[in-house]
This record gives C-alpha cells, structure tokens and sequence, in this order.
C-alpha cells in the first residue's frame, strides 16, 4: 500500500489507500463512516448477508495504526450503524480492539446513524466531541460544514462519496475517493459492508480515486461535473 503527501492550507496530511487520513504532526489517525455492525442489524432482519464485515474493518484499521504509529485515532462520525448492530460479536470484537491499542486515544464525532444508538459502554474509552470541534488548526465533523473559526480546513465524512470514470464512449465505473471542496475535505467510508455516493467535483475541487492499493489525483480538467 502507498501513501499519497499532501499539502492543503499548510498542513501535511497523508491519504492512504485503506480509506484513512494520517496527520504525521499530531500522530493522528482519521477514518469515517466504519458502520460497525450492519450486518448483524440485516441478519436480525432476516436478511442472509456475509458475516465479518466488522472484523476485516478493524483489521484495516489496526494495520494502519501500527503502519503509521498513530498515537490517536479520530472516528468522524456514523461508528455504528443502529442500536441493534451492537450484538455480543461485535461488543467482543470492540473489546478485542480496545485491549490490543490500549495506548490508543480514541475519539468519536457522532454521526446520525451514532445518534440512534445512544449511549455507549461505559468500559469503552471512547471520547465524543462536538462536530466543529478543533484539533489543532483543523476541524472535525460528520457532516459536510465550513471549518470552525481559527482552522482552514474540516475533515468529515457522511457522504461516502465515490468518483465514476469515463472515456470517450463508455462509463468506466467507480471508485472511492476523497473529496476536497471549499476547504472540506470528505473521506470514503472505511466500513466493509458500506455503499458510494457519486459526486461531480467543480473544476476548484481536488479528488483523489483509490484504485486497488493506490491513491490517485483526478487531473482537474477530467474532474468536471457530469450526468450519471
């Protein structure tokens, strides 16, 4: 996997090709949208789908901390994805998490789906912020928001936005990506079991596809706003 450098309002961050956001600075790791759990909320609906989608996204995530040597990790928004999503699985495998980066500090924006949970365990060291909420000169939502006064740039998630390629002729599909829009800067849903939005970037937006375990710039004349 290869890291993209980037630099936007002065700060150096990393897009990585697992979804996440490193700031080597403040050793803080960004991820959004993980929905942990959403299998089990479709299982209890008697829907068959695949089991493990959690795992392999705490896996993901525990690889980039170890890779990056994140002393933080910063959730922006939607950790769960409904009350029922919290099975005694998914409690065990956040149990596991937590124990295995007991040095980890661990922090939650909430998002909407995080509102119909409610209250989290008490054992689970989860500290909430606000959104609008500072770390350093940058600012941390769920939602897509202008920056709070004092920082230049917002990183959020919410969308789970996704890039769809063309030629001449044809659609060529879509991939994740991450999304820079008047000083926002969106990132893909980390979650496994998670779906895309497509977005029409204007030609003053960045956007970055993740293409296998590359992270790739959409040159800005092909990041032109289009029909689906």
């Amino acid at each position: 996997m290869q890291s993209v450098p980037v630099v936007i309002e002065g700060i150096e961050l990393l897009l990585l090709p697992e979804k996440g956001v490193y700031w080597p600075d403040e050793k803080t790791l960004f991820v959004a949208d993980t929905h942990f759990g959403k299998e089990a909320t479709f299982r209890r609906l008697g829907l068959a789908v695949p089991q493990g989608s959690t795992l392999e996204t705490l896996q993901t995530i525990g690889e980039m901390i170890d890779t990056c040597h994140a002393t933080r990790l910063i959730l922006l928004g939607d950790m769960f994805h409904a009350r029922s999503s919290i099975s005694q699985s998914i409690h065990q495998s956040l149990d596991t998490f937590f124990t295995e980066h007991i040095q980890l500090r661990f922090t939650l924006v909430a998002g909407n789906h995080d509102r119909s949970v409610g209250e989290l365990f008490s054992h689970w060291p989860i500290e909430l912020l606000e959104s609008g909420a500072r770390v350093g000169h940058v600012s941390i939502s769920h939602f897509p928001e202008p920056p709070s006064v004092g920082s230049n740039l917002l990183l959020c998630g919410h969308i789970h936005p996704a890039y769809r390629s063309y030629s001449k002729t044809d659609s060529l599909g879509k991939l994740p990506c991450f999304w820079l829009s008047e000083q926002q800067l969106v990132l893909p849903a980390i979650g496994k079991f998670t779906g895309t939005k497509i977005i029409r970037p204007s030609k003053a937006d960045r956007t970055w596809v993740i293409a296998g375990n590359q992270v790739i710039e959409v040159a800005p004349q092909s990041a032109r706003r289009r029909k689906d």
